[in-house]
This record gives structure tokens, C-alpha cells and sequence, in this order.
């Protein structure tokens, strides 16, 4: 049996919700092992190894600096764009989210206090701690948000599916470049991406559909009606005519 659009967006949501408590409890939990002191077996290793890739260092660098400054860029221009053209809902939507995903960050860093991998000099003016990633978080969530817009339009799936294989190539890259930059710890990078897996699942749910504007339909002026007499008569074959008098 063939579901409806309702059935479907339903079973959609259901499961976006699922995904967003899926990655804030792994944050969440991640979060609390990082802030009790937990040495995570996969920190020093993963670490170790993509620090030794000094020869990439210029590569790593040009990563992350693409997913610093230029995504302010990015952001202010697909607002803009929304406003332009009359998606004032989405605009003011992609604002709240952007803003609560950077505030929101900022705040776990100073509750964490997590210190930078030792011997670490690249780091963003005014951010001392580690935890989470805000390049990595920020990245995958302005790109992953342009991704959504593009799959709610209906017409440009193929876009959309396109833009999203783009965002998870270019979210490693910065995810791999802060680690081997000793910006950041691998688990850093994992509470970024959590966290900004959660905001997408979120955003994707508030966001609303924009549906195909419909075809044009050419309206047909109507034919001009004949009197009921004249319309009878042609009907029957017979000319009107006055009734002889008698005489």
C-alpha cells in the first residue's frame, strides 16, 4: 500500500528525532568523559600518528583556515540570499541555529576547560580550550544546513545529494587538519561533528518544505452563450417566427 506525503513526512521526522537524540546523548556523554579527566584510548594514538605528517602541514593549514574566517562569509550570504528571495522564515531560522550552535560551543569550552594538545600554536585569538572543535562543528553545520535547503526544495535533489557528499569530504579534511595542526585532540573533533549532527537533525525538522510552484494552466475565456430560445431552436432544426394573425 502506497504511503502519502503526510505518512512519509511523518516516518521522516520520527526519524530525524532519533538521530538528534542519538547524537546529543553520544555528546553528551562524550562531553562528560572529557570533563571527569577520562583518558580516551584513541586520543594519543590517532594524535601521535597525524602530527607525524609534517610534509602536509601547508595543506592542513589551507584546511583549516577555510573553515575559519571564510564560513562568516558563507553564512551572512545564505541569509541574504533567503531574505532576497522571500524565504524570510528559513533566514531567521539558519540565523537562531548558527548563532545557538556558536554560542553553544563556546559555552562547553569554558565548562570543559579542556587544555590544548601540549606544544599546540594554532589556535583561533580569544579561544584558549579545546573541547569541542568549533571550526569542525561550525563547518559541517553551515554546509550541512545549505545541503538541507537544497533537498527541501524538491527540485534539486541531485544538487542537494551533491552539496552533502561535499560537506562530509570537506568536514574530514578539517576534522584530520586540526588534529595534525595539534589544535585539537581526535576527540574534539568527534564532539564537533556529534554536536553538529544533532543541529542538523534539529534544523531539518523546523525547516519547512518549499514545495514545486505548480504549472501554469491556461484559462479558456469562456464562448459566448445564445439566448435559451435561439439555443432550443438550434437544437431543433426550426427558425424562430412570429405567429401569423388570422383573417
Amino acid at each position: 500500500m502506497a504511503t502519502g506525503p503526510s505518512e512519509r513526512g511523518g516516518s521522516q521526522t520520527v526519524a530525524l528525532g532519533v538521530l538528534a537524540l542519538l547524537a546529543a546523548g553520544g555528546f553528551a556523554v562524550l562531553t562528560w568523559l572529557v570533563a571527569t579527566g577520562v583518558v580516551l584510548p584513541f586520543d594519543q594514538p590517532m594524535l601521535a600518528t597525524a602530527t607525524a605528517w609534517t610534509a602536509l602541514n601547508p595543506e592542513w593549514h589551507f584546511r583549516s583556515d577555510a573553515a575559519n574566517f571564510p564560513l562568516i562569509g558563507i553564512g551572512v550570504g545564505l541569509v541574504a540570499g533567503l531574505l532576497l528571495t522571500h524565504h524570510r522564515r528559513e533566514a531567521l531560522l539558519v540565523v537562531i541555529v548558527l548563532a545557538l550552535a556558536t554560542a553553544g560551543s563556546e559555552l562547553v569550552k569554558q565548562l570543559v576547560a579542556r587544555p590544548r594538545p601540549p606544544g599546540g600554536d594554532v589556535v583561533v585569538p580569544g579561544v584558549v580550550y579545546s573541547y569541542p572543535s568549533g571550526h569542525v562543528l561550525e563547518a559541517l553545520t553551515i554546509f550541512g544546513i545549505i545541503a538541507i535547503l537544497l533537498w527541501r526544495a524538491d527540485r534539486y535533489r541531485w544538487l542537494a545529494a551533491a552539496f552533502a557528499a561535499f560537506t562530509v569530504i570537506f568536514v574530514s579534511l578539517v576534522a584530520v587538519a586540526r588534529v595534525a595542526l595539534n589544535a585539537h585532540y581526535p576527540s574534539d573533533v568527534l564532539g564537533g561533528v556529534l554536536a553538529g549532527i544533532a543541529v542538523l537533525a534539529v534544523f531539518a525538522i523546523l525547516v519547512p518544505r518549499r514545495s514545486p510552484a505548480p504549472r501554469s494552466e491556461v484559462v479558456e475565456s469562456p464562448r459566448p452563450t445564445q439566448p435559451a430560445a435561439a439555443t432550443g431552436a438550434a437544437a431543433t432544426g426550426q427558425d424562430i417566427e412570429h405567429p401569423a394573425h388570422a383573417g
